[in-house]
């Protein structure tokens, strides 16, 4: 079975909880939290594994924009 990006979007929302309700304090209420959250986790996480924040916002975006393509052309 192929995974499509809604399926990865959905699968996403689902495991972090992404519903708009800042009530519920098992999940993240948008995605800026899940964005800040990711910051602080890099930033607590420098090591041998480079968790610079940047670098993999830069190599996000361009992978984000592949898997457009690649969807486009399936």
């Amino acid at each position: 079975m192929t995974i499509t990006n809604k399926d990865d979007a959905n699968k996403i929302k689902k495991l972090l909880g992404l519903n708009g309700d800042e009530s519920d304090r098992s999940g993240y209420y948008n995605v800026t939290d899940v964005l800040i959250a990711l910051m602080h986790f890099c930033n607590n996480n420098k090591n041998e594994f480079n968790w610079d924040f940047d670098s993999h916002l830069i190599s996000a975006r361009e992978g984000y924009e592949q898997n457009k393509k690649d969807e486009e052309v399936a």
